[in-house]
Order: C-alpha cells, then structure tokens, then sequence
C-alpha cells in the first residue's frame, strides 16, 4: 500500500483575525518555490470575511467559502498523494473558519501537515493561539506547528523577546512566559514591512513575482541602466527608483531565509 505523503500541506490558521495569515501563506509559497522551481503551486484561500486576489504567474491562486471547504480539503488530499511535485497550501481565514477547516481535516485524519500559526505582539492572542494549536494537537499528533511571530520591529533576538513579552514574558510587568506551553516545533520571525501591503494594494502581484523580476534587475542592474540611459532622464529616473523598491523585496526575501527550515 502506498505511503500517504502529506508534507506537500500546508495551512496558515489563527482563530484570531487580522494576524497576517494571507501574509504568512503567501511567504510559504515563495519559499517554496524558490526551494523547488519545479513544484506546482495551489493557494487556497478559505475565508468567509475576506477575498484577495494574489496575481502570480507562479502561483494558482483561489479564494473560496467556507462552504466550499470539504470539496477542497478532498481535493488537496487526492492530489497530494497522486502528484508529489504538487504543493497545496490553504490560507484559512479566522474565528470560525480555522476552526471549520480543522474540523474538516480531522473529519478524514489528514494529519502529519505543516502549520503556520501567526502572532502579533497582542497580549490578548495568546489566547488564540492556545486554542489554534490545541485543535491541531487534538488530531493531529504528528503535525509540525511553526509559530510566526509577524511584524517584527527589530530581528535582533533581544528585540524580539522585548516586543513579544506576551510569549516571552516580562519579569518587570510581571508577565510570565508562555513558550513552553505552546507545544509548537519551530518559531520563525517575518519583519515589519510595508512591502506586503505595497503588493497586495498598489502593484497587485504576489511576493513571488515580485521577487523574481527584482532579483533579475538586481542582479543585472547595469545591463538596464545602460537602456534606460537611452530612453532619457525621466525613464531612467522612473526605473531607478524601481530598483530601490526591487532591492528592498531582495533584502526582505532574505530576511525570511530562515523559514524555509520548516518547509
């Protein structure tokens, strides 16, 4: 009998909303990608309060309803096990329907996937947290749980530790740590950045695409300026500051570097 291969899931789920899960999901697909360039991307999308539309080239974007969850969740499932290149990450909105999309994965045992739980720096989220992965440990025992600890002012792990007291605690403001009774595998960080809501907004592109025609301008920056030259001033002045923004995506994309550990 064939071995169920579940590491090609993904979920990004809170029951908090507002926490950057769209953000958060769609970094894993970048990462992903850019680990393997010749895996197929599905992004699905499952949220009853919200609807964006991620423009990519790269990744097959969804957004779905609730009630459209079981038929999807069947679907991942399938394709999972029939195609192993195939990598299927659900973006699943919050409150009721994190914990709708659980339900659905613990309906028909789908464990062993790898989660992404975002947290800001709210001392009320723990709470969501604490529930977020309860649900997933109920039924799924052999999950990997990342925590995302997102809008990071400073990735300086002191920094980190001073701003996030409600998982680190403050001994000052008599706030205790929460860290060893989270149950989760990995804590990645994503700065705060103003990049995503550029691209989700202003230019309407997935970070993925963003990054690969910024790469490609960084890292031939001189062959374009030499036909920018040629088209005038005002092009070139135009495109230079395209190249800012494009070394900016660049940094940011190094930055996430260290979540592709969980991948």
């Amino acid at each position: 009998m064939k071995k169920e291969n579940k590491s090609n899931i993904h979920l990004t789920g809170q029951t908090k909303g507002g926490v950057g899960k769209s953000t958060v999901s769609n970094i894993v697909a970048t990462l992903l990608y850019l680990q393997n360039q010749d895996k197929k991307i599905n992004l699905f999308e499952i949220d009853d309060n919200n609807n964006s539309k991620v423009n990519s080239n790269y990744i097959n974007h969804q957004s779905l309803k609730l009630k459209d969850s079981e038929v999807v969740i069947d679907d991942i499932q399938f394709s999972s096990l029939s195609d192993s290149n195939l990598v299927n990450i659900v973006d699943a909105g919050g409150g009721n329907d994190t914990k709708l999309v659980l339900q659905k994965l613990k309906e028909i045992d789908l464990s062993g996937l790898n989660y992404y739980v975002p947290l800001n720096d709210d001392l009320e989220q723990v709470d969501n947290v604490k529930d977020t992965i309860a649900l997933i440990r109920d039924f799924d025992k052999s999950a990997n749980i990342n925590l995302i600890l997102n809008r990071c002012f400073s990735l300086e792990k002191d920094e980190i530790q001073k701003q996030f007291i409600n998982i680190f605690g403050s001994d000052e403001l008599d706030i205790p740590n929460q860290l060893n009774n989270l149950k989760v595998d990995n804590i990645f960080f994503v700065p705060n950045s103003n990049i995503f809501s550029i691209l989700k907004s202003h230019y309407k592109v997935s970070l993925l695409d963003s990054y690969l025609s910024s790469i490609d301008l960084v890292q031939n920056i001189d062959t374009y300026r030499q036909e920018w030259v040629k088209e005038g001033q005002d092009v070139f002045k135009a495109n230079n500051k395209r190249y800012r923004f494009a070394k900016m995506v660049v940094e940011l994309i190094e930055q996430l570097e260290p979540i592709k550990k969980a991948l």
